[in-house]
């Protein structure tokens, strides 16, 4: 496949990774706030969100370890907080909180990848999707807060 579309590729399966914490979001304006057998829409967000923020803090381990000058034990320690963070909040508070906790989950994971981006560990273009995917969740997970 040809970086080109390889990027194409990338981006596609970034933003319909986002699709589920837009609907989320946007379903309550229409009058849906549970689906049959999940149940409520923020139950669903944040179950979603614990996936994908262990999902991001676990690519991060592979750009830290290939790392020629070495493993970057910020970036692996900091990943395995990020997500265990989020992992406890989604078993001990309330879901809002929950989703508040993701959102900023996903923007720490986000500065790391910037930082990673400094190093050489990504492309401009990965960045730049991932801060638009980013932006997206993050204003989806506030939008399912306000209409939960």
């Amino acid at each position: 496949m040809s970086a080109s579309g390889g990027n194409r590729l990338y981006a596609w399966l970034a933003y319909a990774g986002a699709i589920p914490f837009v609907a989320c979001a946007l379903l309550p304006l229409a009058g849906i706030d549970e689906l049959p057998v999940i149940g409520s829409l923020q139950y669903l967000a944040a179950s979603y969100a614990i996936v994908i923020v262990s999902f991001m803090a676990g690519s991060q381990w592979g750009h830290a370890l290939a790392d020629p000058a070495g493993p970057q034990a910020a970036v692996l320690l900091g990943s395995n907080a990020v997500t265990l963070t989020a992992w406890i909040a989604f078993l001990l508070a309330p879901l809002a909180l929950t989703l508040t906790v993701c959102a900023a989950a996903f923007a720490v994971l986000l500065l790391v990848d910037y930082r990673l981006r400094r190093g050489g560990a990504h492309a401009a273009a990965y960045l730049r999707t991932r801060r638009n995917v980013t932006t997206l969740v993050i204003l989806s997970l506030g939008l399912t807060i306000l209409t939960s």
